[in-house]
């Protein structure tokens, strides 16, 4: 079965690293994206399984509207936001807003392979150190 994922990160390096490693690992990435506009333009388009969306973004509003605009659009593909962040009002914030799992960037590529298999499942997944209470 084809996993396909779509990478928003607005951090350069870390777009291209995902995008070569995730491909390695039999992912198809439907592409990658910057910015919040061109995310949205993107996961339209593509329809992947699961965006990886990085909290944030720095384009308006960041990444808790693109999940937001996104889980309006009412598309089939999953997002797993990842993010350094820890506070839990923003967390509870994009997961209000539509978003399918949290990933903490501390956790590392393990981590956020095990995220995007939870979800891609239909799970919910909360690292491990998160607040059981979001």
């Amino acid at each position: 079965m084809a996993r396909r994922v779509a990478i928003i990160e607005d951090h350069g390096a870390l777009r291209v690293f995902l995008r070569d490693v995730l491909t390695r690992l039999d992912w198809e990435v439907t592409g990658t994206a910057g910015t919040a506009d061109a995310a949205y333009d993107l996961v339209v388009a593509s329809a992947p399984d699961v965006a990886v969306v990085d909290l944030h973004l720095a384009s308006a509003g960041g990444g808790d509207a693109l999940v937001r605009r996104l889980a309006e659009a009412d598309t089939s593909t999953r997002l797993l936001v990842f993010t350094a962040t820890s506070d839990p009002s923003e967390l509870r914030t994009v997961l209000d807003a539509g978003a399918d799992g949290i990933v903490l960037k501390e956790g590392g590529l393990p981590e956020l392979l095990a995220a995007l298999d939870a979800v891609l499942a239909g799970e919910r997944y909360l690292s491990p150190q998160l607040s059981a209470d979001l």
